[in-house]
């Protein structure tokens, strides 16, 4: 595969590429760069608010990455309440 030219490379994170898409994106895994902010001497705290507004927030217009979330961060109960599934 090879990156689309519009696919963000995150400058001082490539530990935390889990791959790539098939749309051409490189997939970022949550759980890593949390853990590379932390060991730049951040708290979880300030790693997560990094992540939030300064990672997460150099994404538009539909270009950018993709992030991993472990399965076992996700709130199934929580995910389905805000975004209930619905039959067809």
């Amino acid at each position: 595969m090879s990156l689309q030219e519009d696919a963000l490379i995150l400058h001082g994170l490539d530990d935390a590429i889990a791959g790539e898409s098939d749309c051409g994106r490189l997939i970022y895994d949550y759980n890593k760069m949390l853990r590379i902010f932390i060991r730049q001497g951040m708290s979880e705290t300030e790693a997560i608010e990094w992540i939030d507004y300064n990672v997460m927030g150099v994404q538009c217009n539909g270009k950018g990455f993709i992030v991993l979330y472990d399965h076992d961060d996700i709130d199934i109960k929580e995910a389905t309440e805000t975004f209930p599934l619905t039959s067809n």
